[in-house]
C-alpha cells in the first residue's frame, strides 16, 4: 500500500501541468480566431450542425455516433414521430442489433468502451477502423488522425481522459472536427455541452489522455474512425 501511495504521489509530482494553451474553447476569442485561420472542411461545419448534448452523463457515445452519422448523411434508422424525415437520434442507435452488443440500460449505468462504439458504428452501416493508443506512435497517430479529416467520407470519434486536460471528470467520446497545424491541436466538439463547450486540445494532452486506461475495457482508449459505406439516406 506504502509503495503504491509513493507511486501515485510521484505521477501528480511529475505530471506535466496544463497549460492555457493545452485548452483553448472555441468561444475565446482565442478559439475563434484559431477557428478562422484554420483550413475548416465542409464535413467540420456538418458536424457543428448535429452535434448535441448527451442526454444522459453516459450517453457520449451515442450522441457522438449520432452526431457522426447523421453528418455523413446516414439517417437511418430514424424515429417513427420524425416520418418522412430522416435523422439518427441518440436513442435510435439503439437498434435491436445494437442492444445486443450492449442494452440501453447498461450503456445508461456505465458508458461505452471504444471497441463498443465501434461494434455500434458498424452496425449502423459504417465501415470502422479502431485504433488504440497505446498501439500506435504519437506522431503516427497524428498523420492517421489529419488524414482523416481531410477526406469527405471520414469522421473521428475520441475516447479520451479528461485528467490530462484539467478537465472534471475521466472518461470521455467526442467528434474530433479539425486540426490546426500551427498549435498543434485538434477541435474537440465536447457532446457534454452542460460542462464544457468545444475546445481545441493540444495533441499532446489529447493523446496523453487517449493512453489512459479503459478500466471497463483494460485497454487504452484511442480513436474509432468511421467511413460511409452506401447507407445514406435521401436528404
Amino acid at each position: 500500500m506504502r509503495r503504491l501511495l509513493l507511486a501515485l504521489l510521484l505521477l501528480a509530482w511529475t505530471a506535466p501541468a496544463v497549460r492555457a494553451e493545452d485548452v483553448v474553447y472555441l468561444p475565446s476569442d482565442v478559439g475563434a480566431a484559431r477557428f478562422q485561420s484554420s483550413p475548416i472542411q465542409p464535413s467540420s461545419l456538418a458536424l457543428l450542425a448535429y452535434t448535441e448534448s448527451e442526454e444522459r452523463q453516459t450517453f457520449c457515445g451515442p450522441a457522438s455516433l449520432a452526431a457522426a452519422l447523421n453528418s455523413l448523411g446516414i439517417r437511418n434508422p430514424t424515429p417513427a414521430p420524425l416520418f418522412p424525415y430522416h435523422l439518427i437520434t441518440q436513442d435510435s442507435v439503439f437498434t435491436k442489433e445494437n442492444e445486443g452488443v450492449k442494452s440501453y440500460s447498461a450503456v445508461e449505468h456505465e458508458g461505452m468502451t471504444l471497441d463498443e462504439l465501434a461494434k455500434f458504428a458498424a452496425n449502423l452501416g459504417t465501415s470502422t477502423e479502431v485504433i488504440h493508443a497505446q498501439d500506435m506512435a504519437i506522431d503516427a497517430l497524428r498523420a492517421k488522425l489529419r488524414d482523416a479529416l481531410d477526406a469527405p467520407g471520414k469522421r473521428v470519434l475520441a475516447n479520451y481522459s479528461r485528467k490530462p486536460l484539467g478537465q472534471v471528470g475521466d472518461g470521455h467520446i467526442s467528434p474530433l472536427a479539425a486540426y490546426d497545424a500551427r498549435t498543434d491541436s485538434f477541435l474537440i466538439l465536447d457532446v457534454a455541452k452542460y460542462k464544457y463547450p468545444p475546445a481545441w486540445v493540444s495533441f499532446e494532452k489529447l493523446y496523453e489522455g487517449m493512453l489512459l486506461v479503459d478500466s471497463s475495457s483494460g485497454l487504452s482508449r484511442g480513436v474509432v474512425i468511421l467511413s460511409a459505406s452506401g447507407n445514406r439516406s435521401p436528404q
